[in-house]
């Protein structure tokens, strides 16, 4: 080339390519002079972020930002406040959260206020046929769970059904039996797993219902869910997640109305621009009778949009230790005759998790018990040996307890796993049923390690799993955050000032890690969400101050001012 036509040639190049540097097209929002951390390792910290559209278009300093604002730009002065990647729940409950939380709020120690509250529900509402309710904790009880005649003396005329705090047990009156035609004779709905809790005599019913079989069985007896009751109620509830500064969910299940209604209720909202959140769905698979591949595949193929997706298959492979239906390797401490049974044989895990990740379809185990992890762990080991290597993000949820053995097993397998960390708490329920029921070593020492998961190399994501808890309910990220960095209760004081083992608590920046790029990686979104990078979506949430200055024990009292998801706004706090 001619020394007159190169420099005619960059000449030219500059007419076209240092403008667009100067004078970048205009953006819809610009954050200005924040504290944004966006989780992104190659940047982790800037002053001011663009949006044009539903994608982040700038990600830098306060100076270069200017390039971006135009006359119909909104400039939104952060004045130092945080600036976050919306927040990606691993493991939540939606709609089956609508079903539950029905009716009043029960979430105490004592029995006289939940007894209290119970007929203070009823007198008020005298019309209400059914009374329902939510939260009332097992440590409440003893092992045999709550009785009828309690309920019987408060709400003689009228069927009592009360969901316990982690959705896997209910209280039932005479009256709600009766009604629903469950009688003495009776057969469980899953013997060993499922069942209506019995007397001394082994036939008299307690009122104590036991998993999600035996309680759908009475509560749609009793008052049949509907997809357009649990719908209404889903939509009163919508608002709550954003405020929260949720923007994506991992759904875990959907029950009480068949699944295919339950993502059919979620495109129709969206086609009437009412989701505010993403959701990630899966098929929840607790029947060893049925074969769930032909279901989760129909359901992969009919559920795709933008904002909902039907992609895994959900397994549930035990229960919990409350119910002394989480699968341990040792027996109960209280029940030593016992150590929980899986709802699977081994062999037909296994045949699941092979046929699932053959046709790639990631699963979800719910593995509560250290021998149900431990089998989860070896149905994906199979898999992956005989099937063809890919990009596998299978699941472990909960994990609540882990044999020493299993523990480096999760970064060798890669797998993920997902924990509802704010259950780490030196409550009740952790350290008086938890240690009755299975012993104070194997609590002490195996309680959700999070910490020797990621230190073995392991990906944690988390999820409130809201609205199940072992305590305290709860949909709110920065409060899960808050117990994962301190692994103290949220508020007043509990029987130890850390929950054993106490070297299982997370940095700040491994917490939020969890809460967003990693739980957007487990349902293959981390392209997309998860971190604040140029070309991500537009997903943001604005914290009123920076958690890297604030107490770790007050990290759940700041309040989200604002949510953005797609790059619309969901939530925004009066006065900002």
């Amino acid at each position: 080339m001619k020394i007159q036509e190169r420099i005619i040639w960059f000449f030219l190049v500059s007419i076209l390519i240092v403008p667009l540097g100067v004078f970048a097209e205009p953006a819809d929002y610009v954050f200005t002079g924040g504290k944004v951390y966006t989780v992104n390792e190659a940047q982790p910290w800037a002053e001011a972020v663009a949006v044009q559209g539903k994608k982040i278009t700038f990600v830098g300093s306060d100076a270069d930002a200017k390039k971006y604002v135009g006359d119909a730009t909104q400039v939104i002065a952060l004045s130092g406040k945080m600036l976050l990647p919306g927040f990606v729940e691993g493991h939540f409950h939606p709609l089956t959260g609508a079903l539950l939380t029905v009716g009043v709020d029960l979430q105490y120690d004592s029995v006289e206020r939940v007894l209290d509250s119970v007929k203070e529900f009823a007198d008020a509402n005298p019309d209400e046929k059914v009374i329902r309710g939510f939260g009332w904790r097992y440590s409440s009880f003893p092992s045999t769970g709550p009785t009828k005649e309690l309920l019987d003396e408060i709400v003689p005329d009228r069927p009592v059904f009360l969901f316990a705090v982690d959705g896997h047990g209910a209280w039932v009156n005479s009256k709600a039996l009766e009604m629903a035609g469950i009688t003495r004779d009776t057969p469980d709905p899953q013997p060993g797993y499922s069942h209506f809790q019995r007397g001394p005599d082994g036939k008299e019913l307690t009122g104590y219902l036991v998993e999600v079989p035996a309680e759908l069985l009475v509560l749609n007896a009793l008052q049949p869910q509907t997809s357009a009751s649990i719908g209404s109620a889903f939509k009163k509830l919508l608002p709550d997640f954003p405020a929260a500064g949720v923007t994506a969910v991992f759904d875990a299940g959907i029950q009480g109305i068949p699944a295919e209604d339950g993502f059919s209720l979620y495109m129709d909202l969206e086609k009437n621009d009412e989701l505010p959140i993403r959701i990630v769905g899966s098929y929840y698979h607790n029947d060893p009778a049925i074969d769930p591949l032909p279901i989760i595949q129909s359901y992969r193929k009919e559920f795709q949009s933008e904002l909902v997706q039907a992609e895994v298959l959900k397994i549930n492979v035990d229960g919990g230790d409350a119910q002394y239906t989480a699968a341990m390797l040792q027996p109960y401490a209280s029940r030593p005759e016992i150590t929980g049974e899986p709802i699977f044989t081994p062999k037909e895990l296994n045949d699941l998790i092979q046929r699932a990740d053959a046709e790639g379809i990631d699963v979800h185990l719910h593995a509560f018990g250290d021998r149900a992890v431990r089998m989860s762990l070896d149905g994906i080991e199979a898999a992956s040996a005989a099937n063809k290597t890919r990009d596998r993000r299978h699941t472990i949820a909960h994990a609540i307890y882990i044999q020493e053995d299993d523990l480096s097993r999760f970064a060798e397998l890669d797998v993920i796993t997902s924990m509802s960390i704010q259950w780490a708490t030196p409550d009740l329920a952790n350290l008086q049923l938890a240690v009755t029921n299975l012993g104070e070593p194997i609590v002490y020492e195996r309680f959700m390690r999070a910490r020797s998961l990621l230190d073995s190399g392991a990906k944690l994501s988390l999820g409130t799993d809201w609205p199940a808890a072992g305590c305290y309910s709860t949909y709110k990220p920065l409060e899960a955050i808050q117990v994962a960095v301190t692994r103290e209760v949220l508020k007043g004081s509990g029987l130890k000032p850390v929950m054993p083992p106490t070297d299982e608590t997370l940095t700040l920046e491994q917490a939020i890690k969890a809460n967003t790029l990693t739980s957007a990686y487990q349902i293959r979104l981390d392209e997309k969400l998860g971190s604040i990078e140029v070309g991500k979506a537009a997903d943001l949430v604005v914290l009123q101050k920076n958690l890297f200055d604030v107490a770790p024990k007050e990290i759940s009292d700041v309040d989200v001012l604002l949510t953005m998801m797609n790059g619309n706004v969901t939530y925004r706090e009066k006065g900002f």
